[in-house]
């Protein structure tokens, strides 16, 4: 049934989808009565999802001072719901509201003034905060206050509205082109509004927040609902990303390795051992009760978020690609046989040990290309992955860490200094890799077609955070050209010296038409990590086989800079005891 009323032409549509929640409805209608927008300003539909609890019967008696319309339906699920109502719609903007939103008095003039200063579309969205009852568990507790962590850092500025906060509530945008979108997605298990936000991204449409649009949310969640919410998110998150493979980032795909190394470790375990989020919320209750519970709460929704990927991923091998990241290393020199081992030079009996450690483990070792055309495609590259690398060119190179890696058939990038080949190591003063001899332009070109690429390292290995733009330009424009003039088939990838950048650093790679850079931050890289600041993890060759498994293990060096901290530390100690 479908009731109309006798106005036309609003400005606004406000449509409400409902299903058993009749006194919050109630509260809902009455609330749009209070609203300084005048009446004739908008329409009110409410599309009742085939509700059992007196809903209808609610709606038949009501009387508000709008002009509003019901059309009721035999409970085909809400994106359908909302898709009916914006279709009936007669306002040039729709404005979504869920059942149990109290609107503010300001809210429908505040989307309505949004529309009017940007006749050329926008998405806006207001504020929403939560409202739990008395007595609201621990989760919901810590729950209010990250959502309104988040909604303080829209108003102030510190963050931006992206198409993940498109929510079907206290959202609104032109009729016209939701219509031109097809609407609502209606196969999603979750997210669906998040959808049509990446959707009316596409199409242009700019988001504006309201801070003044201010609706308050009734929730009656608990600890239960509240999780299972969040795990029906990780699972509608990878159905949107299949869609899209763009939008992996922004949906919060490659987050699996943030955290800590303790907390992806639990999170892991957990999810192989089939853990319930459910099951955490007797222990994390427990640590509320100890003043660890706004840490613990973060945690828990985490681990819903992507115990909720997990079962929608299925396949063991997509979910490993999705998690573990591309391990990038970094190499300097590689030393003879009477040369020891040292920080920054690999002795050549280890370097053939980790490889042949490489390849009996079974991991990936991909050509830097190979990891870009990944990257571009919007595929996962395989689960252990690894890119060899090695700064400088130093001849050695060449000549011991080149034979190694073509017995395993495992490519390379070697990244030169253009204007010093074939010459020495002149940037370092001191240590073990001053003076060391630099391949020559004839050296490097010969490794082409052995599974070498080269990239540039700069012209002359200085250090670039802090240049302007035009010794930037410099430095990392004109490497490339050296390299791209001298090379047949060179990589587009800038690996900065000392590890030194900048953002401005940064955009002159992107200006220079490279398509990568690396740094020397150590971590591994997740599916959408930043390409013009990839990290990378440095061997030492001071350090044996255990160390290099565990490096790759952990996919960071936290560990070894926890125990250089502490040796400092001691020794420190040590200095300041006054001797007998």
């Amino acid at each position: 049934m479908i009731r109309t009323s006798d106005v036309s032409g609003p400005a606004m549509s406000v449509v409400i989808a409902t299903y058993n929640r009749a006194d919050q409805l109630r509260a809902c209608l009455d609330a749009l009565q209070r609203q300084a927008c005048p009446v004739s300003e908008f329409e009110v539909i409410v599309v009742d999802d085939g509700s059992t609890d007196g809903t209808a019967a609610l709606l038949e008696a009501y009387r508000p001072p709008y002009a509003w319309r019901v059309i009721h339906q035999a409970n085909a699920g809400h994106p359908t719901a909302l898709n009916r109502g914006i279709s009936a719609a007669r306002g040039r903007y729709c404005l979504l509201l869920d059942d149990d939103i109290i609107a503010g008095p300001e809210l429908i003039t505040a989307h309505l003034g949004a529309h009017t200063a940007h006749p050329a579309g926008v998405v806006a969205i207001g504020r929403l905060t939560l409202a739990f009852p008395a007595g609201a568990d621990w989760y919901a507790r810590a729950f209010a206050a990250g959502w309104q962590r988040r909604y303080d850092d829209l108003a102030s500025g510190a963050i931006r509205l992206q198409p993940t906060d498109c929510y079907v509530a206290n959202t609104s945008f032109p009729r016209e082109t939701f219509l031109s979108l097809g609407g609502y997605a209606t196969d999603l298990p979750r997210g669906f509004d998040v959808d049509l936000g990446f959707r009316l991204a596409a199409r242009g449409l700019e988001f504006v927040y309201l801070d003044d649009a201010v609706g308050a949310q009734d929730e009656r969640k608990g600890f239960r609902a509240l999780i299972r919410d969040e795990e029906r998110a990780g699972a509608g998150s990878w159905a949107m990303m299949q869609r899209a493979p763009s939008r992996l980032a922004a949906l919060g795909l490659d987050t699996f390795g943030e955290g800590g190394l303790a907390s992806v470790a639990a999170r892991r375990t957990l999810l192989a051992l089939h853990v319930r989020p459910s099951a955490l919320g007797s222990l994390c209750a427990a640590l509320d009760w100890l003043g660890r519970g706004r840490k613990w709460a973060r945690f828990v929704r985490r681990y819903a978020f992507w115990s909720g990927v997990r079962s929608a991923v299925g396949d063991r091998e997509t979910w490993r690609r999705l998690t573990t990241g591309v391990t990038i290393l970094m190499y300097h020199a590689i030393g003879a046989a009477s040369e020891r081992g040292s920080r920054y030079v690999v002795p050549a009996r280890a370097f053939a040990k980790q490889m042949r450690w490489l390849a009996r483990r079974g991991y990936h070792v991909l050509s830097l290309p190979e990891y870009l055309r990944h990257r571009a495609d919007g595929t996962l590259p395989p689960a252990r992955s690894v890119v060899v690398t090695f700064d400088d060119g130093y001849r050695d190179n060449a000549e011991l860490a080149v034979p190694v890696l073509a017995a395993h058939g495992f490519p390379a990038t070697i990244f030169l200094v253009t204007d010093l080949m074939g010459t020495r190591n002149t940037w370092d003063r001191r240590g073990v890799l001053a003076e060391r001899p630099l391949m020559t332009w004839a050296e490097a070109g010969a490794l082409e077609g052995r599974g070498i690429t080269l990239g540039p390292h700069s012209r002359t290995h200085r250090a670039l955070a802090g240049l302007d733009a035009e010794s930037l330009r410099d430095e990392i424009g004109g490497s490339w050209g050296a390299l791209a003039g001298r090379i047949g088939a060179p990589v587009p990838v800038f690996a900065f010296p000392f590890g030194s950048y900048d953002d401005l650093g940064c955009a002159v790679v992107a200006e220079s038409r490279l398509a990568a850079a690396l740094t020397v931050k150590p971590g591994r890289n997740g599916p959408a990590a930043d390409l013009l600041r990839l990290r990378r993890l440095e061997v030492r060759g001071d350090e044996g086989l255990l160390h290099f498994a565990v490096l790759l293990g952990v996919g960071t060096d936290r560990w070894r800079r926890r125990s250089a901290q502490s040796r400092s530390s001691t020794s420190s100690a040590q200095v300041t005891i006054p001797s007998s």
